[in-house]
C-alpha cells in the first residue's frame, strides 16, 4: 500500500453525527420488528409499553441526529456540504452515469473516481433522509397517541371512550418507511463491501478515521477538486 496517499476526506463532525444515525437505525431495527410482532404473538401490556418507549427514545436520537445533519448540509464543510451530496452538476451527472454502468458491469473496469461522496450514493442518502422524516413524523404522532390512549385507559371515568390507537393509514406509513430503511440497510452494506473489495480506497474505515487513500494517479486527476476544497494529501 506504500503507493498510496491519504487524504482526510470526512470531517469529525459528520463521521459523529453518520455514527449517531448508523446505531440508531441498527437498533430501531428489531424493536420495531418485535412491535410489528407483537401484533401476532401475546405480549404482556406492560412489556410491549417498555418496548415502544425504547423505541420512542431511540427514535428521538435518530430525529436529532437527523436533523443535525441536515443542518451540517448547509453549515458544514464542503465534503459534507448539499452540493457535495445532491448531484446538481454537469460533471456530478456525468459520474453518476459512469458509476450506474460500472455496477451494471459487476464492478468490472475501472472504478469511477470521486473524492468525497459517490453521486448516486448522494442522491439515495437524500431519499434516505426524506423517509427518515417521514418517520419521525409518524412515529412521534404514534407514540403520542398511544400515550393519549394509555391515559384514556387508566381513567374509569373516560374508560367507554377509550380510543382504539393511531389510525391504520398512519401505521402503513411508518412500516413502508422502516421496510425502505431496512432495504438500504442492505443495499448500503452490500456495496460498501463491493466497493472496498473492487477499489481498496478503505470505503468502510474512511468514516471511522476521516481518511480515504487514493494512488498518485488518481491524486494528479483529483487535484483541482481537492485544492477547491481545501484538502490535501498525507
Amino acid at each position: 500500500m506504500d503507493c498510496f496517499r491519504h487524504v482526510r476526506v470526512w470531517p469529525r463532525a459528520l463521521r459523529i453525527i453518520h455514527w449517531v444515525n448508523a446505531f440508531s437505525v441498527l437498533a430501531l431495527i428489531p424493536l420495531g420488528l418485535f412491535i410489528l410482532a407483537s401484533e401476532f404473538i401475546e405480549v404482556p401490556d406492560e412489556g410491549l409499553d417498555s418496548i415502544i418507549d425504547v423505541h420512542a427514545t431511540i427514535g428521538f436520537v435518530l430525529a436529532t441526529g437527523a436533523l443535525a445533519r441536515i443542518i451540517y448540509l448547509f453549515t458544514g464543510p464542503s465534503t459534507a456540504n448539499w452540493k457535495d451530496v445532491l448531484p446538481h452538476t454537469k460533471k456530478q451527472f456525468a459520474l453518476g452515469t459512469a458509476t450506474v454502468k460500472y455496477y451494471l458491469s459487476g464492478f468490472r473496469g475501472k472504478a469511477p473516481l470521486y473524492l468525497s461522496h459517490n453521486p448516486i450514493a448522494g442522491l439515495f442518502d437524500t431519499v434516505l433522509f426524506i423517509a427518515f422524516a417521514t418517520q419521525a413524523s409518524s412515529g412521534i404522532t404514534m407514540f403520542f397517541m398511544h400515550k393519549g390512549d394509555e391515559a384514556i385507559a387508566h381513567s374509569a371515568a373516560q374508560a367507554m371512550n377509550h380510543a382504539s390507537g393511531p389510525p391504520e393509514w398512519l401505521e402503513i406509513i411508518h412500516v413502508a418507511g422502516a421496510a425502505f430503511i431496512i432495504l438500504f440497510v442492505l443495499a448500503h452494506f452490500a456495496a460498501l463491501g463491493a466497493h472496498d473489495a473492487a477499489e481498496r480506497r478503505g470505503l468502510v474505515s474512511s468514516m471511522i478515521s476521516g481518511r480515504k487513500f487514493f494512488s498518485e494517479e488518481e491524486l494528479e486527476e483529483l487535484d483541482p477538486e481537492i485544492k477547491a476544497k481545501g484538502l490535501g494529501p498525507e
